[in-house]
């Protein structure tokens, strides 16, 4: 196993807990993670890096996977309603128009190999089975991605037909709103948790600037 030098961890955390306020400041940072991200930093071998509490996304792209050649045409995190959809469906696209919906997913990093095991367990209680490791950086830490199996993807059009039909689109708006819904419980219990079982060490350096930032910590 890697072993992690703790001087350089310790820059990247304060680097990336400095950002988290930039982040809320300037409304990049979905407030619904807030206060579990705020609890996680909270020890003193986590910090969190990114982080999305669940998101609709209508893209025109080749396949909802597809990176290159994609146009995101609408991004929400929060309920759509039929209104949303019929003003989508209507934009021009070059390839076609998908809508995918994803739940919670947040990268964090540990210090220690005995906090990669603590953190998986604790995702798969709350139901985040797609959780794991997914890199060592000797000075990054061990990276982690928390994340559900909540996702929905589905093909509206392609340039010259629809392939859903405007009369089902209210029924399509429920469901993906219901998808949304499920990714939301799993973030719930997550922050349930966290809040019994985090922090084990506190990072009382964290801790204590959060409170001048006049966070409420619980």
């Amino acid at each position: 196993m890697v072993k992690i030098d703790q001087r350089y961890w310790r820059f990247f955390k304060t680097k990336y807990w400095n950002r988290l306020w930039e982040d809320l400041e300037i409304g990049y940072l979905d407030k619904q993670l807030l206060q579990l991200l705020i609890r996680l930093n909270m020890d003193l071998n986590i910090y969190t890096m990114s982080s999305c509490s669940g998101r609709i996304v209508f893209s025109d792209s080749t396949y909802p996977w597809s990176r290159e050649e994609t146009s995101i045409v609408f991004k929400k995190h929060g309920f759509i309603d039929l209104n949303d959809i019929l003003n989508i469906i209507g934009k021009k696209i070059i390839r076609r128009l998908w809508v995918n919906v994803s739940g919670p997913i947040i990268h964090l990093s540990v210090s220690k190999p005995s906090y990669i095991k603590l953190l998986l367990n604790i995702a798969h209680e709350a139901g985040l089975k797609h959780s794991g490791l997914i890199s060592i950086n000797k000075y990054k830490g061990f990276i982690i991605e928390l994340m559900s199996g909540v996702k929905l993807s589905h093909l509206l059009k392609t340039p010259d037909k629809y392939i859903t039909d405007t009369s089902e689109l209210e029924t399509l708006v429920n469901i993906i709103n219901e998808v949304l819904v499920q990714g939301e419980k799993y973030l719930n219990r997550l922050r349930e948790i966290v809040n019994r079982k985090i922090p084990i060490e506190e990072d009382v350096e964290i801790i204590e600037d959060a409170k001048k930032r006049g966070i409420i910590l619980y």
